[in-house]
Formats: C-alpha cells, sequence, structure tokens
C-alpha cells in the first residue's frame, strides 16, 4: 500500500510538473535589461531587435531550450532589480557584476562570463600597475566598466573615453594618452593587430564575473538558465558572442531607413531624464530626442543616439569619440572651458527633497548631513559648497535618489526642478510613497547640447533648428509633450 500511495504522488507530481511547463511552454519570457554595458546589454534603436549583446544572445538560447519567446524590456539599470523584486519580469540582464550588494533580494545565476581590465602600453612606456595609471592620461573604449573604475578606484590624470579601438589607437599613437585600458580579450587582439607597438604589461586589474537575476521564487528558472549557460560556455557559443559583440562596438552603420547620407551624427546621452531623454516600450523619446534628430537633418547626416552614463557625456563629446552631448546639461563657465555650448533651449532651477516626515525646513539644517545628487551634475557641487553636507552619495538618476531618500541612506536630494517634480509624483503613482520639497531653490540654470571646440557647424546647425523651435512655440509644446506621456507610464512601459 505504501509503495502504491508514493506511485501515485510521484504520478500526480508529474502531472503538475507537466501541465505547470505546459501552461508556461508560450508564454513570453520577459527580460528586463539596462543598456548601457557594451557589450553586454546594449541600445541599438532598431524596432524589431531594440537591443544587442551577450547577455541578449545568451538569454534567446534560455527562451529556445525552454520553448519560450522572449520580450525585452528596456529600462533604467535600477529598475531592473525594482521588475525582478516585483515578479514583473522573469530575467534581469545588464552586464550584472555577482557582487554582495547586487545579490540581495534576488537570485543570481551562475557566471555566464569572466572579465578582467588591462593595461595596453606603448613600447617602452612606464605605465605598467595601478601605482603608474594615476600619473597617466587613460584612453579607454566607452559603454564598459572601465570607466567607473579607473575614476573610482583608480583615479589617473584623466580618462578619456572613445566610441571605438580604432579611435583609441589613434589617441595612443598621437601621444593623446598614455596608456589605454580594456578588456583582456579586446586587448589581446588589440596587440596582436599592433604588434610592433603595444605590449600588456603586468597582471590584471581586475577580475570581474557577469550573471543573470532572478527573483527569489524563481528557482526553477534559474536552474534552467544555468543548465543553458554552462552548454552556452562549452559549445563555444560564449567566445562567439564575445567575439561578435566586440567587433560590433568597433562599427558605426548608418541607422536603416534614413533618407540622410554621410557619416552617422553620434549623440550620447542618459536615457532618463525626463522631459528631455526617456524610454517608453522600448523606443527612445524626449525633446532632445527630437531636437538632435532635427540638428542631424540640419547637417545631412543621419542621428546615431548612444545611451551612456551622465557623467560619461561630456568626457566622450570633449575626446571627440560623440558629435553632441544632450539630456540637459546645465551650461556653466566651467564647462565651457571643455566643450561649446549650443544656445539655451531650457531654463530651470534646482530643488531639494526630504522625506515627508522628516524635521528639516531650512536648507542650512542640512549642514554635515548626508545629501544625495546626481552623477556628474551642479546638485553636486551645491551640496558640497553650499549646503556643507559632510558626505554626497550619487545616484544614476532622480527615482535612484528619492529611493535612496525613503530608505533613509541619505537625508536629501538634489536635483532639476522639473526632474524632482516629475519623479516625486511617479513615485508616488507606483507605490504610494512620498516625499516633499523644502522652501527653498537653487539658482536659475540654462540647458544647452554640448559640442566639441571645435565644432562650430554643428553648434550652428543646433542654433538655427533652438531659434526656430523656439518661434513656433514648440519648445514648450515638447516638453508638455513628454512630460505628459512620462506621468502616464508604470514600470511595464520602460
Amino acid at each position: 500500500m505504501k509503495k502504491l500511495f508514493c506511485l501515485f504522488a510521484f504520478l500526480v507530481l508529474g502531472v503538475t510538473v507537466l501541465t505547470s511547463c505546459s501552461k508556461n511552454k508560450n508564454k513570453p519570457l520577459v527580460v528586463a535589461c539596462g543598456v548601457s554595458t557594451s557589450p553586454y546589454c546594449y541600445y541599438t534603436g532598431e524596432a524589431n531587435a531594440p537591443v544587442a549583446g551577450i547577455d541578449i544572445d545568451l538569454i534567446r538560447e534560455i527562451g529556445k531550450e525552454l520553448g519560450r519567446p522572449v520580450q525585452f524590456k528596456v529600462v533604467p539599470f535600477q529598475y531592473v532589480f525594482t521588475l525582478i523584486s516585483r515578479e514583473e519580469a522573469d530575467i534581469g540582464a545588464a552586464g550584472i557584476t555577482i557582487t554582495p550588494e547586487h545579490s540581495e533580494g534576488v537570485l543570481i545565476s551562475t557566471p555566464y562570463d569572466t572579465s578582467s581590465q588591462v593595461i595596453v602600453a606603448p613600447d617602452g612606456s612606464d605605465v605598467r600597475d595601478e601605482e603608474t595609471l594615476k600619473a597617466a592620461r587613460v584612453a579607454v573604449q566607452e559603454g564598459g566598466t572601465d570607466i567607473p573604475y579607473l575614476r573610482e578606484s583608480i583615479g589617473p590624470e584623466a580618462v578619456l573615453p572613445f566610441l571605438t579601438l580604432d579611435e583609441v589607437n589613434g589617441a595612443l599613437s598621437a601621444r593623446l594618452a598614455d596608456a589605454a585600458v580594456m578588456d583582456r580579450m579586446q586587448a589581446e587582439s588589440f596587440v596582436k593587430a599592433n604588434p610592433d607597438k603595444y605590449t600588456i604589461p603586468g597582471k590584471p586589474l581586475t577580475r570581474n564575473q557577469y550573471g543573470l537575476i532572478f527573483n527569489q521564487k524563481n528557482s526553477a528558472l534559474m536552474s534552467a538558465a544555468d543548465k543553458v549557460i554552462e552548454q552556452f560556455k562549452k559549445s563555444g557559443g560564449l567566445q562567439k558572442s564575445r567575439s561578435a559583440h566586440f567587433d560590433a562596438l568597433n562599427t558605426i552603420p548608418p541607422p536603416r531607413g534614413n533618407e540622410d547620407k554621410g557619416k552617422p551624427f553620434v549623440v550620447c546621452l542618459e536615457s532618463s531624464f525626463a522631459p528631455f531623454v526617456l524610454m517608453n516600450r522600448n523606443q527612445l523619446m524626449g525633446m532632445d530626442i527630437e531636437i538632435a534628430a532635427e540638428i542631424a537633418h540640419e547637417l545631412k547626416r543621419p542621428v546615431r543616439f548612444k545611451i551612456v552614463p551622465f557623467t560619461e557625456v561630456l568626457p566622450l563629446v570633449e575626446s571627440g569619440a560623440a558629435d553632441m552631448g544632450a539630456s540637459g546639461i546645465s551650461i556653466t563657465p566651467e564647462r565651457e572651458g571643455l566643450v561649446l555650448f549650443s544656445a539655451p533651449y531650457e531654463k530651470t532651477v534646482r530643488r531639494i527633497l526630504v522625506n515627508t516626515d522628516s524635521a528639516y525646513t531650512r536648507p542650512e539644517e542640512l549642514n554635515g548631513k548626508v545629501v544625495g545628487a546626481k552623477k556628474g551634475t551642479k546638485s553636486e557641487d551645491f551640496a558640497v559648497g553650499e549646503l556643507h553636507a559632510e558626505k554626497t552619495v550619487h545616484f544614476d538618476n532622480a527615482m535612484q535618489g528619492l529611493l535612496g531618500l525613503l530608505d533613509h541612506k541619505i537625508d536629501a536630494y538634489i536635483d532639476d526642478n522639473g526632474e524632482a517634480d516629475l519623479a516625486s509624483e511617479k513615485l508616488a503613482t507606483l507605490d504610494g510613497k512620498r516625499v516633499r520639497l523644502l522652501d527653498h531653490s537653487i539658482p536659475l540654470e540654462e540647458y544647452g547640447f554640448a559640442f566639441h571646440l571645435s565644432n562650430t557647424e554643428a553648434k550652428s546647425a543646433a542654433d538655427r533648428v533652438i531659434e526656430t523651435k523656439r518661434h513656433r512655440g514648440e519648445i514648450r509644446a515638447l516638453s508638455r509633450k513628454y512630460t505628459s506621456i512620462y506621468m502616464t507610464l508604470d514600470l511595464n512601459d520602460f
């Protein structure tokens, strides 16, 4: 009898599993992916395939193995974790390094790739390790983990981001840079192509492992993914994918169907700064996007958008690796010494936000406190220089900053007035959580588009487009349009 009962239980369990698999057979595998971590996950701008990268190739294999179609949702990096924790996405991907911090509250797969960053130096160079990098001008290819690692852990004299390895080679050849830092696989290929010019001195600088993330309730899916990952590596799929996407980073194909001819007009921007730039159902949009497309058309060049962290926008323009920088960039005397600005197209003030239950009523009370600000913005300077904050915590965007505020990681958060208002309203809409504004505003600032100091042609085209749109009332109309769109979005729309 006991054996019969066990057999019956086994059969029931088998039927349950088969039924579960059958139910999921045609259900889309929803993937939340950030898009500023080339070559793992990057934005292509193509309607049918908005994302590409090593992560994307791997996830397509997982979908194929499970017999499920894959649906990609392009979101800011921090929303990858949010969607996974809410069970609104099945897999999270964004070149996610396996760290204790990233593993909190989620499941993380077995590593699908391991990467190390190394130095590439001209023959005879004194640059050979972390210590000698501190006094060097270092060229890197934008989009990977090299830039934040160098700036946060090494602190060289300068970090010079370039769009392609050819441009890195040009910077080294012209002695604009003393050395380069790149992925070991890239470095070996780079040195092999230039055997009499460069070497890889010393040991690797870092060693990172990358994984996919899952909701804690979804261990079965993670186990299935782990098996595919192992097969992906053993079959040579990983090596093939890495080679393909590293090669893709070195080319700039013109967008399909664009009637303008010639070299692409590369615009670098951060993708989460409404109403200037935002994502909506995998589509990049915003007032900056529309204006940039018209500037490129004025120059009779196809436009190509590159999504990067905000801190990399101006360095890419300054180095000549991008034609234009966007995302609501404040025009300041310091920045005007580095890049050429268009005529202003928008004005703003900055505001200070605190928790609704906090006792803060005046900016002076934040003296010696912990204040958050968006990376690379003037809000950072204000936090230190005016509020005399003991510590400034850097965030990628306003929503991330407000979540840090609600979690009491910071005492206050500073941002652009429009972005602060929009993000706080959006937070209330999504989570029912609220913050409040202090009755104080930071002096008026103007926003402009950034160009290389020598690119007067593009600046003139931008000025013409801005003046025409202002005269027609289109600047205000664009701001209202994308503010309205942003306020109607929920996380499923990003």
